[in-house]
């Protein structure tokens, strides 16, 4: 325990050490680039763009708590990253994650550079260690989404079956700066940086249990990963694995999540809220995601019209009556200057 606690505390020193660097300044540039690109569509459905500076520090916070637990995980398990061979790795998922975010993935970066290794000659590189560096990563990632992938969730609509329905897409982006240590005789830290990704989407249930299952798959497919990297001596079949594997949980999730049946779908009275805009009237009277909105001021709630019609008059009093799943019906008033609602709600044809 207490070489584990030195390892800990030497690791927090050196990648706040880091933090100051060219090369981290430059990682992060890249993460507020990425959320820059979802600032867009924010503004879209949200009528307003989240702060990308807060999104990005929140994500850097994350970020180290990976970094540190990829340090102490390499240690105990035995994964050795070779500075050079991860270097060409993470200029590979740099340069993807210009075509798509989704392919900001050590899975696809560390399988292009074993490929061409095995294929082409170049680069040399340990390609068993460097697929178990790709395994500890995700297995990182998959912790990563856990406890913060769901949080940054957007409100979207989704064409299903001729009609739209409500759901959420998320997009998480971590720097990841982690320690490793080299040397024969005086042992030298040296601090490395990974960028792990999360985009997923979900329809048929709340982002928090989306992510928690997509957590599991992804660990799971670590673990296999990290045992076809430290015991098959074919060495194509890791790099291939983590291709493959990666690209089958992707689109085994996007298949099963369209056959599933949507929770955000129209209704027959009322409005269901599939998000809450901070600082409005929905936010400061309770109003939580889920829930139906039937009644404003006595008159019945159907559809995003009779929504708008309420923000045309004048009012320093709304009394709102919902039905929430767990407590049932509730009322709840405002008193105040007149605010925007903040609602938005599963759309309507008519």
């Amino acid at each position: 325990m207490y070489g584990l606690y030195q390892i800990v505390y030497f690791t927090i020193i050196d990648i706040l050490n880091t933090l100051k660097s060219p090369f981290f300044i430059i990682v992060f540039s890249i993460i507020c680039f990425q959320y820059y690109q979802i600032s867009k569509i924010e503004k879209k459905y949200l009528g307003y763009k989240k702060s990308i500076l807060l999104k990005s520090l929140v994500s850097t916070f994350f970020g180290i708590l990976g970094g540190i637990i990829t340090t102490v995980a390499f240690l105990y398990l035995g994964v050795v990253a070779i500075p050079m061979d991860y270097m060409y790795i993470l200029f590979v998922v740099i340069v993807l994650s210009f075509f798509n975010p989704r392919f900001m993935c050590f899975s696809y970066g560390g399988s292009i550079v074993s490929l061409s290794s095995l294929i082409l000659g170049f680069p040399k590189i340990e390609i068993s260690q460097v697929m178990s560096v790709v395994a500890v990563l995700h297995m990182v990632e998959s912790l990563l989404i856990l406890v913060d992938g769901w949080k940054n969730k957007l409100p979207t609509y989704f064409e299903r079956k001729n009609s739209t329905v409500g759901g959420y897409t998320m997009n998480r982006f971590w720097p990841v700066p982690f320690v490793i240590f080299i040397g024969d005789g005086l042992i030298h830290p040296i601090t490395l940086m990974a960028i792990l990704s999360y985009g997923d989407f979900s329809i048929s249930t709340f982002p928090k249990r989306k992510a928690a299952k997509t957590s599991l798959v992804l660990f799971i497919y670590s673990v296999i990963l990290l045992y076809i990297a430290k015991t098959v001596d074919n060495l194509f079949v890791a790099p291939i694995f983590a291709l493959l594997g990666h690209e089958y949980i992707i689109l085994s999730n996007k298949r099963k999540e369209l056959k599933k049946q949507p929770i955000f779908i129209p209704l027959d009275k009322g409005v269901r809220v599939l998000g809450i805009i901070p600082g409005t009237i929905a936010h400061k009277v309770g109003i939580k995601i889920g829930d139906i909105i039937l009644r404003i001021n006595g008159v019945e709630v159907n559809n995003e019209k009779d929504l708008e019609d309420f923000m045309k008059v004048d009012f320093t009093r709304l009394k709102i009556e919902y039905f929430n799943m767990k407590s049932g019906l509730n009322t709840r008033n405002y008193y105040g200057k007149k605010k925007p609602l903040g609602l938005i709600i599963v759309p309507r044809d008519f």
